[in-house]
């Protein structure tokens, strides 16, 4: 329920898990299935297969064949090397966080070298993660009031046999408390980037429009991540990942123009004839680095866990629309009470340049075996910011601001 007025309840639902559990000759059979009835859609029931494969056991090594979840990396409150398993974004973060990751069609295979592993993932095809309708509170892109339509397309593979993505992971599990992932892969980032198409000569009586369609590249990928355990009670984390063709929006006028032209058809018609047909939708590719640093202790029985992020654009040009270095921080907490059936949690993000953030604190408590019972806030708030910033902002949300609660069977 909404934390502002309106004070609407902006989700509701009754979700039943299936998970199954069969073991065959030489491995075994595992998926796990999700009907899923909205309140919002009272006559419509989703059913969403979570993970479907089968696992083959061998001396040394394992196979997993089918839709399985796959966890790469250490961040907490963002995603750096662990982007093979899509994401369930619909509802944002209405849903618990271990609801978010979805599974993937890929095999899986991984061969042990006593406590150092190499593993391979090919995945046929590209799986995008699932995001909000245009039309949706939680859509991730800010709306603009404009006096021209801007229409928003997702995105729709014409050549899937070219999304084929692979990835290989060597894991070094060392004695002396360091545990190190290094990374390589052909796969597709997550995060899209929006072509631009001005259609000026419509056909009549629609006006004038702009297209911004969801757009996606493979590429050439590297990266690692560290566990380096320095005490009984602290470690050291870190992990990054280099991304040799990501893609980023630019224009060919100033920011200020374009908010000038919001406030009337004539401004906007003017500015958008300096928009030429291009046949890369306003799209460039650069060289891009997403890192993150940082510190996971205990302390009085508490487990805190801060980590610093920053996002850097190479080759930089002034007309692309993010900023070349985006800086931003998330901090988690999480305590036991009542022999460890109270867990008490907290934590949020907070993005330095747009001064934005999310902030939840969140109750769980196992009431009986099997029954289980939770209750929190999550809080977006910011100042607000130009409808063509280049990225993310918790801002948008900030009238999203939700009191939640949840009752989990287990049986």
């Amino acid at each position: 329920m909404q934390t502002t007025p309106e004070y609407e309840i902006i989700a509701a639902r009754n979700r039943f898990r299936l998970q199954l559990n069969r073991s065959i000759s030489g491995g075994s059979f595992q998926s796990e299935t999700d009907i899923i009835h909205r309140y919002a859609q009272r006559a419509e029931a989703e059913v969403l297969i979570r993970e479907l494969y089968f696992e083959l056991y061998f001396d040394k090594s394992d196979l997993r064949i089918g839709k399985q979840v796959i966890n790469w990396g250490r961040s907490n409150g963002a995603f750096v090397t662990g982007i093979l398993s899509p994401l369930d974004l619909s509802e944002f973060l209405t849903q618990d966080p271990s609801d978010l990751i979805l599974g993937v069609t890929s095999l899986n295979y991984i061969r042990y070298f006593g406590s150092n592993s190499l593993q391979f993932v090919f995945a046929p095809v590209f799986e995008k993660d699932r995001f909000p309708s245009p039309d949706s509170r939680w859509f991730p892109l800010q709306t603009i009031d404009a006096p021209l339509p801007v229409r928003y397309r997702t995105y729709e593979s014409e050549r899937p046999a070219t999304d084929m993505q692979a990835a290989l992971r060597y894991s070094l599990r060392s004695p002396d408390s360091v545990d190190l992932d290094l990374m390589l892969y052909y796969w597709t980032h997550p995060m899209p980037s929006f072509s631009l198409t001005v259609e000026l000569f419509n056909d009549f009586p629609e006006p004038p429009s702009v297209d911004l369609s969801e757009t996606y590249r493979v590429s050439p990928m590297a990266g690692y991540s560290l566990n380096w355990q320095l005490g009984d009670n602290f470690s050291l984390l870190s992990e990054s990942l280099f991304v040799t063709d990501a893609l980023f929006t630019f224009l060919p006028v100033s920011v200020n123009r374009l908010e000038d032209a919001l406030e009337s058809t004539t401004d906007a018609l003017l500015v958008l004839q300096e928009f030429e047909l291009r046949n890369d939708g306003y799209l460039l590719t650069k060289p891009w680095l997403q890192s993150m640093a940082g510190l996971q202790s205990e302390v009085a029985g508490t487990t805190i866990s801060l980590q610093g992020y920053l996002e850097t654009i190479f080759k930089y040009e002034d007309r692309i629309l993010p900023q070349q270095f985006f800086p931003y921080a998330t901090l988690f907490m999480n305590r036991s009470f009542l022999r460890d059936r109270l867990q008490v949690i907290t934590g949020g993000r907070y993005n330095f340049f747009g001064n934005d953030f999310w902030v939840q604190l969140q109750g769980v408590y196992e009431l009986d075996d099997g029954l289980e019972l939770s209750a929190g806030v999550n809080l977006f708030g910011g100042k607000e910011i130009s409808p063509f910033y280049g990225h993310f902002t918790f801002n948008q949300f900030r009238d999203n601001s939700f009191l939640f609660s949840k009752i989990s069977l287990y049986f």
